[in-house]
């Protein structure tokens, strides 16, 4: 296979290691997505985890481990919905109709659900003032509230050499923050008895599974827009009930952290993670950003531990989409309550090399072959805001912005990464990650992957590895 030499060390010495390229970075990209719904989406899935451990065995890792934590399945075996006779399109609101003590089935009986649609709209507080949803089935449109246009304006360097952005993409909003928590507090608050929500910002889909919000007691279940158009049509001819049917289980079962080391000249550590487990075929979330933590492993494997100052840790976290049980216990182990001299100084996180997505004019998912808008979130020192600029531009990573994690953090409330609780926990971090359309779909294959950036992101976060190595530990934080 071709290999390209990254280059230089951050102290400008010649080095002999060679990244992987873009094919063979992809060919792990393919290996992964073969696992559908790998990790905590499938029952005591073990089969991402033994590939992982078997690439870092191969690449020489030293003290590769695998650290579980107690997380659980979530699962629909049957889910119906009929309004006025008609059977309407649907999928589960996965994760909702949560019991009181968290696992086990749930059911909507033999008969299920039937009761009032109750129209909320955007599911607004004076919106359920003017209705009384108690018993009822709530109808509401979900809304998705960071647009592009917000993380530009938060951004305070953005690489776009060729002047690619089009105004008409700026108000594109990725499904990773909406509405769902908000509206559904306020129904349940209401007394609603069931939901059906209107996914009235997405494309012409209803295959979306969102992470896990806590204490959705009632069940739901998700229409596209064009479908929550249609049911508004029978509301206005008469309509004014549906059966909704939700039968399934959730099951507990481990979460499956991959942990491997190559040790440095100093016990001070960089963290550099991803996620292993998907909700669909998980080409883009998250087989894409597990691929580059693998590159990197490869590319560093090849370094002499004595020219490595700081030890490097390479994490694949599990439970993602099942409420980061696996992300608590890590950092319980590894920060909060460290056992041995490893001290993890800083974090390197990279998700989603990914295709552009827009809504097309009729409605569908239209990609195109260029790399989604993504941002890099940091709260490091000047020094290293430079080396991440420079490792942009150098290794060609268009539509590229650097956001300080710092200032956003207050307003949304969280990093919007895979590092949020390790960030959370005081370890200053660099986060390389895109919100695509479809990243929650389906429609998350294979081919949505933007495969031209796979070796240069890699090469490019290695030169920021090199510097975070040979920079003094208490100087890399802002």
């Amino acid at each position: 296979m071709t290999m390209r030499n990254s280059g230089s060390a951050s102290d400008g010495t010649s080095r002999s290691a060679i990244m992987p390229d873009n094919e063979t970075i992809f060919s792990w990209v393919e290996d992964l997505t073969a696992f559908s719904g790998r990790g905590t989406q499938t029952v005591d899935d073990r089969r991402s985890a033994d590939y992982l451990l078997d690439a870092f065995r191969g690449f020489g890792l030293t003290d590769v481990q695998v650290q579980e934590a107690e997380s659980f399945h979530w699962s629909a075996v049957r889910s119906e919905l009929t309004v006025g006779g008609t059977s309407i399109p649907h999928s589960p609101v996965v994760f909702s109709f949560e019991t009181e003590g968290g696992n086990g089935p749930f059911s909507t009986g033999p008969d299920g659900l039937t009761a009032p649609i109750v129209d909320v709209g955007d599911g607004e507080e004076e919106d359920f003032a003017r209705v009384d949803a108690k018993g009822g089935i709530v109808l509401f449109d979900l809304r998705f509230v960071l647009p592009r246009s917000a993380l530009l304006a938060v951004g305070e360097f953005f690489y776009d050499p060729h002047g690619g952005v089009d105004p008409a993409d700026m108000e594109t909003a990725n499904p990773y923050l909406s509405t769902y928590a908000a509206v559904l507090e306020r129904a349940m608050a209401a007394g609603a008895a069931g939901f059906v929500g209107v996914l009235a910002d997405y494309f012409d889909s209803h295959d979306i599974r969102p992470e896990y919000t806590e204490g959705v007691t009632v069940p739901g279940l998700w229409v596209t827009r064009t479908t929550g158009a249609r049911l508004r049509d029978l509301l206005a001819s008469g309509a004014t009930t549906a059966t909704l049917r939700l039968e399934g289980e959730r099951v507990p079962t481990p979460a499956r952290t991959v942990i491997g080391y190559l040790p440095g000249r100093g016990t001070d550590t960089v963290m550099i993670q991803s996620h292993h487990d998907s909700a669909w075929a998980g080409g883009v979330e998250d087989a894409s950003g597990t691929a580059e933590v693998l590159a990197l492993a490869s590319y560093f494997s090849q370094v002499p531990q004595a020219e490595r100052p700081k030890t490097l840790m390479f994490v694949l976290m599990d439970s993602h989409w099942t409420g980061y049980q696996a992300h608590e216990k890590f950092v319980d182990t590894f920060i909060t309550h460290p056992v041995g001299p490893r001290r993890i100084v800083a974090n390197v996180t990279l998700e989603h090399i990914a295709k552009q997505a827009e809504i097309g004019p009729d409605g569908r998912l239209q990609i195109h072959d260029r790399p989604e808008y993504r941002g890099i979130f940091e709260n490091v020192s000047p020094p290293l805001k430079t080396v991440i600029e420079n490792a942009v531009t150098t290794h060609g990573l268009e539509r590229t912005i650097r956001l300080p994690a710092d200032k956003l953090f207050p307003l949304v409330g969280e990093l919007p990464t895979d590092a949020d609780l390790v960030y959370q926990a005081g370890v200053p971090v660099i986060n390389l990650i895109s919100g695509p359309l479809y990243l929650y779909d389906r429609a998350d294959t294979l081919d949505k992957v933007y495969k031209p950036d796979l070796a240069p992101v890699a090469r490019a976060f290695a030169d920021i590895i090199d510097h975070l190595a040979a920079m003094p530990s208490d100087r890399i934080r802002a």
